[in-house]
């Protein structure tokens, strides 16, 4: 605090608590105090370590001066004594004891600094004030930054650790609960990439301010990291007690937002974990919160979940889901099968699709139903994507040097791999180091990957494009693409999907749907290729309708490379009446493609 004194310029005030029973020690430091120029020392003395902490209710000094010796205090107790009345102000000793090994103790206590009556004078005594102060500071922001987050200055994982221990160790004493709460923003990744990282920090901070708000004062709340958030409620036994608190905060972040101009919507998935029903200590309170609110997140944005025993069965399964796809990338447990599709004009083979197989080695030969979902979840998707993109590459050009007649290879790529930054640097890799001409290879996506960003995708596409590989939308049809983005998107061929193309038999408007999906390719001067062909009288019906391309069991199953190679051989340069098909009923665990 900054006060004139006696008409002169303003001098800085620094209020000081001094602890000395002996009088005639305390009016000393007065008297050193007062001869100090640059400063003024604003003195409340007391006699007693009890005084002392009495006073702490009324005064907020700036430093304490001590003496170890007290009517009711003796050495390093009253260092301790001080720090627990006064944990934010610097403590120095001002003893009789010339003693190193006192005064060691008495730093290591807390003082940030120890002095030896009858050797020091104002100077001295002022610069000790200003130094203690000053490393007081320095200390308070180091335990600052170590124990809170940076961006909403709420609690970090360490600190609330330390509450947590600190809450359930007075829940035991009372016989009460705890409730842990974790929280996780819906769409936070799509709003950071949208809008910037510099407003999706400040959203950060609104929901940290809304989420703080929503509690009571002796409610934690902290900062798990990026866009997770954590909440303990004390004092709660039964789940009706935590609703009202987790509807106010649902209701908060479901508020419109505006910052920096943007109008923001979001949503957040609520878990909570119940001690000591759920978990004993905050590690478990916390895995079995964050548990539920999978849970939730899975049912839908803005949504809450209380932890059941069945989710960490769920879990587990999870974990051993994750650890056996590592394993599988690690050891080369994937395998890939292809497919034949045919003109339907002249009967060539004109390409084959790849298809991914996951050889595991308890259940067997895995179609991607049982693992492609497991590989974007645990993040694997692009490794394994861009294993899948070198090896479909390098064996068609095996084929080619077969001196079969030119084929392509269709690899299809997932929602995750199409936003991979690195795709055009991995889609020219693989062509480069297997010389493979970018026609002969054909990329195809869904309807839905495209239609997330279609600005975005079609800048992609183009690129795409601009190697010279071919781009397929694939099972067209069942999604949602607007005919203006299809027109726009630099496309060459749709795949109807295999249910309508397994319907045009039946009286349902599978057929219809087919027809049009045909009709709209030729219009746009697109491929048509009509996947999971099964029967004659599916393969009739497209061609009669005038569908480019079939693929599907009537032809041949997907097969290794060893056990099609052989197929290809025969059918390569035979009319389509004379292709070899296997008309093999479908197994449970294949699809038609």
């Amino acid at each position: 605090m900054l006060e004139k004194r006696d008409g002169q310029e303003e001098h800085e005030v620094r209020e000081v608590l001094l602890v000395e029973d002996n009088l005639i020690d305390a009016q000393l430091i007065r008297r050193l105090l007062r001869r100090v120029s640059s400063a003024y020392y604003r003195i409340t003395h007391v006699r007693t370590l009890n005084d002392a902490i009495l006073s702490a209710e009324e005064l907020t000094p700036d430093v304490i001066l001590a003496d170890l010796n007290l009517p009711d205090s003796r050495g390093t107790q009253t260092v301790t004594s001080l720090q627990t009345s006064y944990p934010d102000i610097p403590l120095v000793i001002v003893s009789a004891w010339e003693d190193e090994a006192i005064s060691l103790r008495s730093v290591k206590a807390g003082a940030q600094d120890y002095l030896v009556k009858g050797h020091i004078d104002g100077a001295n005594l002022h610069r000790v004030i200003r130094y203690a102060v000053e490393r007081k500071r320095t200390e308070l922001e180091l335990v600052r930054l170590a124990h809170y987050d940076q961006l909403t200055s709420l609690p970090n994982r360490t600190l609330l650790r330390e509450r947590v221990d600190h809450a359930l160790a007075r829940a035991m004493r009372a016989g009460t609960g705890v409730a842990t709460l974790v929280l996780d923003m819906d769409r936070f990744k799509e709003i950071n990439d949208m809008l910037g990282h510099e407003i999706g920090d400040k959203l950060l901070v609104e929901v940290a301010q809304r989420i703080r708000a929503s509690v009571r004062d002796q409610d934690t709340v902290a900062r798990l990291g990026g866009d997770e958030f954590a909440v303990v409620l004390e004092g709660v036994s039964e789940a009706k007690e935590v609703l009202p608190v987790i509807e106010r905060i649902i209701d908060s972040l479901a508020e419109v937002t505006t910052i920096g101009g943007h109008e923001i919507n979001s949503s957040t998935s609520v878990g909570i974990a119940m001690y000591p029903e759920n978990g004993s200590n905050l590690s478990e309170l916390l895995r079995a919160a964050d548990l539920a609110m999978y849970q939730a997140k899975s049912s839908g944005r803005g949504r809450y979940q209380f932890f059941a025993d069945a989710m960490q069965e769920e879990a587990q399964s999870r974990h051993a889901l994750e650890w056996a796809l590592r394993r599988a990338a690690d050891k080369g447990e994937f395998q890939l099968v292809y497919q034949p599709q045919l003109c339907l004009r002249t009967g060539r083979i004109i390409g084959v699709e790849a298809l991914i197989r996951w050889m595991n080695p308890t259940r067997g030969l895995l179609t991607p139903y049982h693992f492609i979902a497991g590989l974007e979840e645990f993040g694997l998707i692009n490794e394994v994507g861009e294993w899948v993109l070198q090896t479909a590459c390098e064996q068609i050009r095996r084929w080619h040097e077969m001196d079969f007649e030119p084929m392509r290879i269709g690899v299809n790529v997932s929602a995750q791999q199409f936003e991979d930054p690195m795709l055009i640097d991995k889609i020219q890799g693989a062509l480069k180091q297997t010389k493979l001409p970018p026609e002969f290879l054909e990329l195809e996506l869904t309807e839905s990957c495209l239609m997330s960003d279609p600005g975005q995708a079609g800048a992609l596409l183009r690129e795409i494009r601009k190697v010279g590989v071919r781009i397929a939308i694939d099972d067209f049809g069942t999604g949602y693409s607007s005919l203006t983005y299809l027109h726009d998107f630099p496309l060459n061929a749709l795949k109807i999907d295999k249910n309508f193309v397994q319907s045009v038999e039946s009286n349902d408007r599978g057929g219809p749907i087919a027809n049009m999906i045909v009709g709209l390719g030729k219009n746009l001067g697109l491929d048509v290729i009509a996947e999971g062909v099964e029967t004659e009288a599916q393969l009739e019906y497209l061609r009669q309708q005038g569908c480019d391309i079939a693929q599907g069991y009537l032809y041949a199953r997907p097969e290794s490379p060893e056990d099609l190679t052989p197929w290809l051989a025969t059918n390569q340069h035979v009319s389509e009446t004379h292709v070899r098909s296997v008309p093999v009923p479908k197994r449970d665990d294949e699809t038609g493609t």
